[in-house]
């Protein structure tokens, strides 16, 4: 198994790590694995272990939490390819698979979803909750809050929402959890970015 984390931070081009050890450490410590220069990181942020073909994440009791596919993570998880974990105000990636022709680091691709300008607004006020710096949110911004910062009608949110679920996919009787789902979409693909 190949495994990789690709990273992608604010304002920084994407770059990668090959996860050879048992143990990699992602932090803001200078002897971390992944060191995340970034205030919302702890020191000693997030363990990611190899056991065998199985990568397992865990949090190291840090400060602002870490999300895995807009999920927060609370106890060890097993990790999949394109699994997708926030880290303060970094997005971390999980590849398993080969590596390019002589283990170069390539640029990641672009999302496989264009958004228009009013979607990409509407999915980075979705996932602001998640993003902000040195908060940790278990959840997606609300209706009210995506209105807000949009400066539209409830109204006019919700349809722009109901828009973007049916642009990724997701289905319409999914119910309070619709939104957790789009936002969990949104951050796998970087949309937002």
């Amino acid at each position: 198994m190949d495994a990789r984390i690709w990273m992608t931070g604010p304002g920084g081009e994407p770059r990668s790590l090959a996860l050879g050890a048992e143990r990699t450490i992602v932090g803001r410590s200078p002897e971390a694995d992944l060191h995340l220069d970034d205030e919302a990181v702890s020191w000693n942020h997030l363990e990611i272990e190899r056991r065998g073909e199985v990568l397992i994440a865990t949090d190291l009791d840090s400060s602002n939490g870490t999300v895995v596919n807009g999920e927060p993570l609370e106890r060890p998880r097993r990790l999949r390819d394109g699994d997708t974990l926030i880290v303060g105000g970094h997005r971390l990636e999980v590849s398993l698979g080969p590596t390019p022709a002589g283990g170069e680091t390539v640029p990641a691709q672009g999302p496989s979803v264009a958004l228009n300008e009013e979607e990409r607004a509407t999915a980075t006020a979705l996932v602001a909750p998640y993003r902000s710096e040195g908060a940790f949110a278990g959840r997606p911004a609300t209706r009210a809050e995506i209105a807000t910062a949009l400066q539209v009608s409830e109204r006019t949110a919700q349809r722009r929402l109901d828009a973007l679920a049916a642009k990724l996919g997701i289905a319409g009787e999914s119910g309070r959890e619709r939104p957790r789902l789009i936002a969990a979409r949104v951050i796998e693909l970087g949309l937002d970015r």
